[in-house]
């Protein structure tokens, strides 16, 4: 309303049970837990919903989710999988439908970031946890990768593609606070986004 347009929309909400991390089977924790695809995936559809008719008008814009490795490896539980499956099978998907109005989707794949919360996970068990303080992200990192993605005229050819931030990075010649530079998940877990087919199906 104030703008009169929308030009990004970064679709980033999500729930995180406490109990998320703790061991046990996903039986064996709260339900509540899968609280995290209704905010997570249902508010990103929703936004997303809503910002399209903006985008397509003008023809012009970029629907981003954000999202990590989880999508490919087992991380915290089938849950936390889901989620990060699920957006980035939004942007897939979205793209498709977005494609004739120059407005793309994508989903990008950040490291660890550095929050409060992960600080208070890696000090509960420096053991298990403090190999992540070394990869962590600051939570801007992201922001300029999207803007960079943002201004670049050839956009829209990776539009639907899950990207791995770090290489993003590399890509624009961008580094994090004090001039780190983030490693892909390729090198440091072994996995990368999966292809995507041609297929569409109506």
């Amino acid at each position: 309303q104030e703008q009169g347009q929308l030009d990004i929309l970064v679709n980033n909400a999500c729930a995180l049970h406490e109990q998320l991390t703790e061991p046990g089977g996903f039986w064996q924790k709260p339900l509540e837990i899968v609280d995290m695809l209704n905010v997570g995936l249902r508010s990103a559809y929703v936004a997303s919903y809503y910002a399209a008719p903006l985008m397509t008008k003008q023809r012009n814009g970029m629907i981003i989710f954000t999202s990590a490795s989880g999508a490919v490896h087992y991380v915290y539980g089938p849950v936390y999988g889901a989620h990060k499956c699920g957006v980035d099978k939004f942007a897939a998907d979205m793209a498709v439908d977005l494609q004739d109005y120059n407005v793309a989707a994508l989903s990008i794949w950040m490291g660890a970031l550095q929050t409060e919360r992960l600080q208070l996970l890696i000090e509960s068990d420096r053991e298990k946890y403090g190999y992540i303080e070394n990869m962590t992200e600051t939570t801007e990192f992201t922001g300029h990768l999207i803007w960079a993605l943002y201004t670049d005229n050839n956009i829209m050819a990776v539009s639907g593609q899950t990207l791995i931030g770090a290489e993003l990075a590399k890509k624009y010649g961008i580094t994090d606070e004090g001039g780190r530079q983030p490693t892909s998940y390729r090198e440091t877990h072994k996995v990368a986004p999966p292809p995507r087919y041609s297929n569409i199906i109506r």
